[in-house]
């Protein structure tokens, strides 16, 4: 029987609906299990069920790939706008706060960027120690294992994203990526496709398998078109997350697609002048939160390609990852309170920023000296000030006595 346009309405403005689509995007499943642990599961669940997906599907996005017969959706729910929303309010926010901060300022973005180098790496099995990895990246040394090279690769794709950001997103773009990421850690036949598309199968665990090889290039295509000239509207922020999602399902390459669709979520954000993005490290709450960004793909399959629970998925990771953002900038800005304190001077501050973002970097007379534009002199007795209070460690570098953060003490006259 044909609803009227009163049950309609009546419908869209129900508890369920409001409650399930609107305040929380919930799979049916969730809603069914919520429900009966409520008592609240009606008896018309099999009607209500389909009632609940044919609204989404009527108001939903279509995102449609013709090349691999594939029909994904994304729902605009309110839950969804409401994210967006509050990450653009705090990510230009802190974005703000940061660029009046010349002393930290570009260290911080350096900062970031070494962070998620970091974190993608270790998500995909690098075996190694956020400390390690921060050593590798400081030391300017070449590569000494597989390991290592993910982590240069990733930062030097960071770079690389920065650097290029005025570019189209294009299928050379992929390719040049997926090439920085995977140098030098591909084995065996895999080591002659670093920036380059697969020529067989790839299967990722045991519950999906890449798409056809030769369908590849048309599917990328379809997918750059769709979150680049889509006719219906969506947010800059959601193309990067469903490029993301996009570039992993088609699983182009061997080995190195998650790195690769990562970095282009970065690329893609960046373009769109997202500049907030840069600061985040998505992959840290992937690592976090793995199992949860497995399940984001297996719902999506689960529920009749809705792309909706990957999105939602990706939003908590970049709210996750703004509020560790927030707190580090707290942090550094109540480094501040030591300038009246302990009467530092304005460079001293300044240096304690920067060496407590970079924990490993050190610092030398002439190196301090140069980047406060006084006499070496003046420099060194600012640098002794800091040791005697204890907040920098001293060393030999060779010949050289270098200074380093000493992050305990820091924190602890912060907090005192």
């Amino acid at each position: 029987m044909a609803r009227s346009g009163k049950d309609e309405f009546e419908f869209l403005n129900s508890k369920i609906w409001l409650d399930y689509t609107q305040v929380a995007y919930r799979s049916l499943d969730e809603i069914k299990y919520r429900l009966t642990q409520q008592k609240a599961l009606p008896k018309d669940w099999e009607e209500l069920k389909n009632n609940i997906s044919a609204h989404r599907k009527i108001g939903a996005v279509p995102l449609f790939l013709p090349s691999i017969e594939k029909k994904f959706w994304f729902y605009p729910s309110d839950s969804i706008t409401r994210k967006i929303n509050e990450i653009e309010r705090i990510g230009m926010e802190l974005y703000s706060r940061i660029n009046q901060q010349p002393d930290f300022k570009q260290d911080f973005y350096l900062n970031s960027t070494i962070e998620e180098a970091i974190t993608s790496a270790i998500y995909e099995g690098a075996h190694t120690t956020r400390a390690q990895a921060k050593q590798v990246i400081a030391s300017n040394q070449a590569p000494q294992n597989k390991d290592e090279w993910m982590l240069i690769n990733n930062y030097h794709a960071m770079e690389w994203v920065h650097g290029h950001r005025d570019q189209a997103v294009t299928e050379e773009v992929i390719l040049e990526l997926h090439k920085i990421v995977t140098q030098n850690t591909l084995e065996g036949d895999d080591s002659n496709f670093s920036g380059r598309f697969r020529n067989g199968k790839v299967f990722v665990g045991t519950v999906h398998e890449g798409i056809e090889h030769t369908l590849i290039r048309q599917a990328i295509e379809e997918s750059l078109e769709i979150t680049g000239k889509n006719p219906r509207y969506i947010h800059p922020l959601l193309k990067g997350i469903l490029l993301h999602y996009f570039i992993a399902y088609i699983h182009p390459f061997f080995d190195g697609n998650g790195r690769t669709a990562r970095a282009l979520f970065y690329f893609k954000s960046m373009r769109n002048k997202l500049d907030y993005v840069q600061l985040l490290s998505i992959s840290a709450y992937l690592k976090e939160h793995g199992q949860r960004y497995e399940k984001a793909f297996q719902k999506v399959v689960e529920n009749d390609d809705d792309v909706t629970y990957f999105v939602d998925f990706c939003l908590d990771s970049i709210q996750s990852a703004l509020l560790i953002v927030s707190n580090k900038v707290d942090y550094l800005l109540r480094v501040n309170r030591l300038k009246a304190l302990l009467n530092l001077t304005a460079n001293q501050i300044g240096l304690l920023q920067r060496l407590a973002l970079h924990r490993f970097r050190t610092v030398s007379i002439e190196d301090y000296a140069s980047q406060i534009k006084m006499s070496r002199e003046v420099a060194r007795q600012e640098l002794k000030r800091l040791y005697d209070l204890k907040l920098l460690k001293e060393t030999k570098a060779g010949k050289k006595l270098v200074y380093g953060i000493d992050k305990a003490q820091l924190e602890k006259l912060i907090e005192a």
